[in-house]
């Protein structure tokens, strides 16, 4: 016979999580196990007309209290808290559900229903005051799911879908002329064994029971680190098979079955001991949830709901005091660049040459600090790739020059030095070679120019700042660099920009903030760096990075990629005054992620078409995402920046 059951689906893997069990189990401290309180009775129960259920949850329409029941024989069943039956799909084999409310007397629902094996939404609503459910749109899948959970993210929808084998995707649901399409966003690795998930949105933490090990906790967010660890560990849960998670977020409360037993946890305080822990008589829950004060369970494939007066834990104090993060402004990204071609941390910097001819036919360029430097139109289409090495930071500046009306410098590492580039007034770009520095580690690097000459400052990784002049040459062979002064630095500086009117040098001490230096001062020993802006975790969390200038008159702008909450700053052209920062976040509408982690970044405000009229923020992007590919760059039109943070126009 077919094995169909939850519980026959795990049994069948058993063997595997037990050898695993070691993984979780040293986690956390061992719990001496006291004598055994005596299993608690049922007080009534709800009888249920052929439903089969294995999963229920409490919801509420037009101000009544509802059950939303799993069914494998009818889809989903929706019950009043009599346990009188409201509605039914009537058809389809539903084991796990998950429910989000979108709005008062709205809830969007996601079921694996096995007949079809597709994940399908469906919408949960009123009709002249009586429950409803409408189709809204399914996927195919090439494995039962088994645990499924919705998330609240910058005003979508996301789902976690885990399959059977413990691979894990997460979706963008949205809405289309249609029907509802699923977008994919990233995959997740978790390994056999899950039993459900859910996500609490105050924190943005994804939680994944997976027994034996334990409940994972890792980030919601697919544009920050997975930060997988221990919410509970084995040694914290008592023996059996869980069943499923269901948070109370009024309580913060989340619960959970395992055994014979129902367990409370305070979603706020991970890696502690559950505050409730009743062992159930004569049944073995796999679903468990609070509704008017009374604990409801159901056991696998029910056909009734037990209600049991207990003694609920209190709501957690925290929920009181919590306070989630500060929401950032959002920007949706515009486009972007082809992935560079290396794995892991590649891309890194980059910089944008404005065609002073055809302004849409400028260029960008961006490192691959793996193997070389990428050239691509402003479509995001790589044009070519210069394999010259370990190049980290590029910047460039025009020039008045025969061949040659702008020239690019990046920092190299392979070959200790700068490797230069020529770029033509036809957007046509040269190798002119490789120059040697006295330098450990060529790092950061941004170019300016002091009246007719071409400079540059150049970091090393763990070392001093210095200070260089490109010195031009009548081929492409001859050009070379002179050293003109050292700047002693703190620590490790990479992301840098010069204000060439103003001779203003910005870096970014990467742990300590934003430093400004007078260069015409320091060159005449009168003039020291200075701290204008402090990393202060929330206006810029380490590391800082990336740095740019906006420049437009009165609306000019230093801008600073804020790598540690994945954000964008803003200062005034001098850097005194923080303006505002903002998030580049997904575009559905053109299938693109957001950025994150962002290396280098640059701006420019030139005017390149009507899809960047007041200009373009390019910004290099540490997950590449929707789906998952290789580091790129990520294109944003200023015009939306302006509008999002109300900068005066």
């Amino acid at each position: 016979m077919a094995c169909k059951t939850f519980a026959c689906k795990t049994l069948a893997r058993g063997a595997v999580a037990l050898a695993l069990t070691g993984l979780l189990s040293a986690c956390g401290p061992q719990i001496e196990q006291a004598a055994a309180p005596k299993p608690i009775t049922a007080q009534n129960a709800l009888a249920l007309q052929d439903v089969v259920s294995s999963q229920l949850a409490p919801l509420q329409l037009a101000g009544r209290d509802y059950l939303l029941l799993a069914s494998e024989k009818r889809g989903l069943v929706l019950v009043d808290d009599a346990g009188s039956e409201q509605l039914a799909l009537d058809g389809g084999t539903v084991e796990r559900f998950a429910l989000q409310q979108l709005e008062p007397d709205n809830w969007l629902i996601a079921v694996y229903d096995e007949d079809s094996a597709e994940l399908q939404l469906r919408l949960l609503d009123l009709e002249e005051g009586s429950p409803r459910i409408r189709y809204l749109g399914a996927m195919a899948t090439t494995a039962p799911q088994v645990a499924m959970c919705f998330s609240r993210q910058a005003g979508r929808t996301h789902l976690f879908a885990i399959d059977e084998n413990g691979l894990g995707h997460e979706y963008v649901v949205h809405p289309r002329e249609q029907a509802w399409e699923f977008t994919g966003v990233r995959p997740l690795y978790f390994g056999e064994q899950v039993s459900s998930c859910v996500v609490d949105d105050r924190s943005g933490r994804l939680l994944v029971a997976q027994p034996p090990l334990g409940i994972w906790s890792l980030n919601a967010d697919a544009e920050m680190d997975e930060g997988r660890e221990v919410f509970a560990a084995s040694a914290e849960l008592p023996e059996g098979e869980f069943g499923g998670l269901w948070l109370d977020g009024i309580s913060g409360n989340l619960w959970m079955t395992a055994g014979d037993r129902v367990l409370a946890f305070n979603i706020n305080t991970p890696r502690q001991k559950p505050h409730f822990s009743e062992a159930l008589a004569d049944m073995q829950p796999v679903s468990a949830a609070v509704l008017q004060g009374a604990l409801l369970a159901l056991e696998e494939e029910s056909n009734r709901v037990l209600r049991f007066a207990v003694t609920l834990p209190e709501p957690a104090a925290e929920m009181q005091a919590f306070r989630g993060p500060v929401e950032i402004p959002r920007v949706r990204a515009s486009a972007q660049t082809a992935p560079v071609t290396s794995g892991g941390d590649a891309a890194d910097d980059p910089a944008i040459w404005v065609n002073p001819v055809n302004p849409s036919a400028s260029l960008i360029l961006g490192t691959d600090k793996k193997s070389g430097l990428s050239v691509y139109d402003l479509n995001g289409k790589l044009v070519e790739h210069f394999a010259v090495g370990r190049v980290n930071n590029v910047d460039l500046r025009p020039i008045q020059h025969g061949k040659f009306v702008a020239i690019a410098a990046a920092t190299n590492r392979t070959d200790p030095g700068v490797s230069l580039f020529g770029i033509s007034a036809a957007g046509e770009v040269d190798y002119l070679g490789l120059r040697n520095l006295d330098m450990e580690d060529p790092y950061g690097l941004c170019v300016y120019r002091k009246g007719a000459d071409l400079m540059a400052w150049v970091s090393d990784k763990d070392g001093a700042v210095q200070l260089l002049q490109i010195v031009p040459g009548t081929g492409n062979v001859d050009w070379s660099l002179q050293q003109l002064a050292t700047l002693e630095v703190e620590s490790q500086v990479e992301g840098c920009v010069v204000d060439d009117e103003m001779q203003m040098l910005f870096f970014g001490e990467e742990d300590g903030g934003i430093w400004r230096l007078d260069i015409a001062g320091f060159l005449a020993g009168e003039a020291k760096p200075q701290l204008i802006a402090p990393v202060d975790g929330e206006r810029l969390a380490a590391d800082v990075e990336g740095m740019g200038l906006y420049h437009a008159g009165d609306r000019s702008y230093l801008v600073v990629s804020s790598q540690g909450n994945n954000s964008y700053a803003l200062f005034s052209r001098d850097g005194s005054q923080f303006v505002g920062h903002f998030r580049v976040d997904i575009n559905l509408d053109k299938h693109l992620d957001g950025s994150s982690e962002t290396d280098g970044l640059e701006v420019s405000s030139a005017a390149f078409g009507s899809q960047y009229p007041q200009g373009l923020l390019v910004v290099q992007d540490g997950r590449n995402r929707m789906p998952s590919q290789t580091q790129n760059f990520k294109l944003v039109s200023w015009a939306d920046i302006a509008e999002t943070l109300k900068l005066p126009q």
